[in-house]
């Protein structure tokens, strides 16, 4: 529907994208600018929420992943998830069992991006 000239194995795939786990937590972040907390730290506890979730799954012997992806910018699917202005997905929380260890992925050089004073 939204894309006309997609291919058949795109379209499949994107409606099997909120299938890929049986959990989904949309984390939404609501900043409020008249708060005494500054946005940014609004912001930062949106983020502490998203990896504290993930954290307890883990505890709890789950897989879990945050992810934003296209569907978290479209304004379709913002308005199917009720998501209000003002509101933006900081991530789908795809929690479940892993089929397969995950993949090593390039981290940065620690020493690059951290400084001690």
């Amino acid at each position: 529907e939204m894309n006309p000239e997609a291919a058949e194995a795109r379209i499949d795939a994107e409606r099997q994208r909120f299938l890929r786990a049986p959990v989904i937590v949309t984390v939404v972040a609501r900043l409020d600018p008249d708060h005494k907390t500054p946005e940014w730290e609004q912001m930062v506890t949106v983020g502490a929420v998203c990896q504290n979730l993930l954290l307890a799954a883990s505890a709890y012997g789950f897989a879990a992943n945050l992810l934003t992806e296209w569907c978290a910018y479209d304004t379709e699917v913002l308005k199917g998830l009720g998501i209000r202005p003002g509101e933006k997905v900081a991530g789908f929380a795809y929690i479940g069992a892993a089929r397969e260890s995950p993949r090593e992925r390039l981290r940065p050089v620690m020493a690059e991006i951290v400084s001690e004073f």
